[in-house]
């Protein structure tokens, strides 16, 4: 975000510094090297957003927030060969040492090509998936397990919203960019959906997880059947069957069911 030029870095934005290092381990069990950079409150490692290594996160004194992602040295090939690299790279960075030759390399890398939009199985899939979870939210809720109901509700369900968000804002406009992994979705969703989705969270009590576990399936039905509509794709699941079987183990409040 520092080095982009779209939707620049402001005052709340961290700092992404990939290290590319002979051996990562080492600054991973010895935290000491980033005192080179400041006086540390904090520091951790955390698994990278891809590419199944980890990071250095820090939080200096002066304020500064800062993601060290821990590479070895012949990973720059295969960073650059990434698509979700590629997506980052195109949106703008900054080379600050390289004695690896990175900065030809990374001159000559394009953006992969948009997304395409999903056809009949891959909105199958997605759709599966929610509507799967959204029935295990239910059980987990009827057996009295609110915290696990309501991380499923306010977690997993969201991210898998935000793909579906993505495609129905490219099935009305292909030329929007919808970012990734729910980046500035506040930008770019319909605005009707986020109205919504300001009532499909809840809080840490039972009536309302069930609430907000409605109002999300609520949402998601009106989007996927919306989002097939307008690509031309057969509604592939039976909607009314999984309500049906949601209802059965939590009620849709100010609902009986038949």
């Amino acid at each position: 975000s520092q080095a982009r030029t779209d939707v620049p870095a402001d005052r709340w934005s961290d700092l992404d510094l990939p290290l590319f290092v002979d051996d990562p381990r080492v600054f991973a069990e010895d935290a000491a090297w980033v005192e080179s950079f400041g006086t540390p409150v904090l520091t951790f490692l955390e698994p990278t957003a891809f590419g199944d290594r980890v990071e250095r996160r820090v939080l200096y004194e002066t304020g500064e927030d800062v993601d060290f992602p821990l590479l070895e040295a012949s990973a720059w090939r295969e960073l650059l060969s990434s698509p979700e690299a590629q997506l980052l790279l195109a949106r703008g960075y900054r080379i600050l040492y390289d004695d690896l030759g990175l900065a030809e390399a990374a001159e000559s890398v394009s953006p992969p090509p948009p997304e395409t939009l999903p056809d009949s199985a891959r909105l199958r899939e997605l759709s599966s998936d929610f509507w799967y979870h959204a029935l295990w939210t239910a059980k987990k809720l009827r057996r009295g397990e609110v915290f696990t109901a309501i991380g499923c509700l306010n977690g997993y369900l969201p991210w898998k919203l935000a793909v579906l968000l993505a495609w129905h804002a490219r099935a009305l406009d292909p030329t929007v960019d919808t970012w990734h992994s729910g980046r500035f979705l506040e930008r770019w969703a319909d605005p009707g959906a986020l109205a919504a989705l300001e009532k499909a969270f809840a809080h840490y009590e039972l009536r309302d997880v069930a609430r907000g576990l409605w109002d999300m399936i609520d949402l998601w039905q009106g989007l996927e059947e919306e989002v097939a509509s307008r690509l031309g794709l057969e509604p592939e699941l039976d909607h009314a069957d999984l309500r049906r079987r949601i209802a059965e183990v939590v009620p849709q409040p100010g609902r009986t069911l038949l």
